[in-house]
């Protein structure tokens, strides 16, 4: 069997079988084969040694802030997707609270032309969907889905093209039933604002504002303030048959919920996010609740998204003084969010490789309906693959960053396990944390069905 690339004697991952020791034959963009090792011929095409290594599906991350256009100091789809490569990630969705919003054709369009020139790796993205007349329209151009926010505060979280508040249900209605109309997702950040107001409004009489203020404030009223707006979310949901993806299941009190929820059949599409497990660095520690990472094994929650969410340095400082009026929640995480989860793995959590992958991967592709021609290892899939070492250890540091804000909470922290090569259609992105300098090799992948919800 010819080829144009032969990635020989890795283990590799496929859905019925696990992993095996075999080769994997590229032809063009697309996978040929998985064939047994010395099966296929190799002849003039490249050859990546993939011995000691996994073979896995490329990662698609559904929930990046990549700041392109309107906030590009702090990053842009360039830098994004470059951090996104280093990380083995070959598919990004971003997220809309850009400038400007694109809730409409025009501006979706625009938005799409200006990440094609840039790309490193395929992309798709949320678009928003408060402007339920355009709604179709920027489905039919290829948009994997929508998404809008239900928290409020500084810019973007001020702009009605952005937020739909858990106060005005009507609106919340109508933009769903606009969406359910096209069979996409709709993905929102669930959000009680008045009662977050209502218990930080004391931190703040009080001059009570340091990070272990707010995070104070935070155990006391983020669950049910996320609680009461999921709520929500679920019966209208439920009501306008809307494909529902809830963002944010991070904390014990919410996964259980949600797992009621789910018991009940209100059926959704749940994302979690490092920071659940891994913390916000100096803001708060790693989670040693075990139902956190209880939640990811058992099928609680669907998908993971890094919610990279790059700001500047001085941003992030700025919330030493005044935690509640910052963005020290926000995160650059592209680059190592794979290699945090292999360290719980070689530590013998229980989050084994075969899980993590579906949730980093495949169940992503199936969400948003680019399934099997992503997130798996299958003859004619595009030939997206992350090879990973499991055993190489490094210590995480902003001086080696492509995300353009080079700040991380997790400066210091050691890994073990990282992706080595990263491969978008069978062009070699990444290769022992070299990224190519090539804009625009990254694609617009559109949707090839309604996809999966659980």
């Amino acid at each position: 069997m010819g080829a144009d690339m032969l990635i020989e004697g890795g283990l590799v991952w496929q859905e019925s079988r696990g992993f095996t020791r075999s080769d994997v034959v590229v032809q063009g963009e697309k996978i040929a084969a998985v064939v047994r090792p010395g099966e296929a011929s190799a002849g003039k095409a490249r050859r990546i040694d993939a011995s000691g290594l996994h073979v896995v599906p490329g990662l698609i991350d559904p929930h990046v802030h990549l700041r392109d256009p309107g906030l590009t100091d702090k990053e842009d789809f360039f830098t994004g997707t470059r951090a996104a490569a280093a990380g083995g990630v070959t598919m990004v969705l971003d997220m809309p609270n850009t400038i400007p919003v694109p809730n409409t054709l025009e501006a979706f369009l625009a938005h799409r032309e200006n990440a094609a020139a840039k790309a490193v790796v395929d992309f798709n993205h949320w678009a928003s969907p408060t402007r339920p007349d355009e709604v179709q329209t920027i489905a039919a151009a290829g948009a994997a889905g929508f998404k809008f926010f239900m928290i409020g505060g500084a810019y973007p979280y001020d702009d009605p093209d952005v937020v739909i508040p858990m106060s005005d249900p009507g609106r919340i209605h109508k933009v769903m039933t606009a969406v359910a109309d096209t069979g996409r997702l709709c993905l929102v950040h669930p959000h009680n604002d008045a009662l977050w107001h209502a218990v930080r409004g004391p931190y703040l009489e009080e001059r009570h504002t340091t990070p272990a203020d707010w995070a104070q404030a935070q155990a006391f009223a983020g669950s049910a303030n996320q609680i009461s707006s999921i709520a929500l979310l679920l019966v209208l949901a439920k009501a306008t048959g809307c494909r529902l993806q809830v963002l944010h299941i991070n904390s014990p009190a919410i996964i259980e919920f949600v797992r009621a929820m789910k018991g009940a059949g209100y059926i959704a599409t749940y994302e979690q996010n490092p920071s659940a497990v891994f913390g916000y660095g100096r803001w708060s520690g790693p989670s040693t609740d075990p139902r956190v990472i209880e939640a990811l094994i058992d099928g609680t929650i669907d998908v993971i998204g890094s919610d990279h969410a790059p700001h500047l340095p001085a941003e992030v400082a700025r919330g030493d003084e005044n935690a509640f009026d910052s963005v020290g929640e926000g995160m650059a995480i592209l680059e190592y969010m794979l290699s945090l989860y292999l360290t719980e793995i070689s530590g013998h959590g229980p989050l084994h490789l075969h899980r993590l992958i579906e949730l980093l991967s495949t169940n992503a592709a199936k969400a948003i309906g680019v399934y099997p021609r992503k997130g798996t290892i299958l003859p004619g899939s595009d030939a997206d693959l992350t090879l990973i070492d499991l055993k190489a250890e490094r210590t995480i540091s902003a001086e080696r960053l492509y995300t353009k804000c080079a700040y991380t909470p997790y400066e210091g922290r050691k890994v073990i396990g990282a992706p080595v090569v990263t491969i978008v259609r069978g062009q070699v992105v990444m290769k022992h944390g070299e990224v190519v300098d090539t804009p625009g090799c990254g694609q617009f992948i559109a949707p090839l069905s309604a996809g999966t919800s659980w």
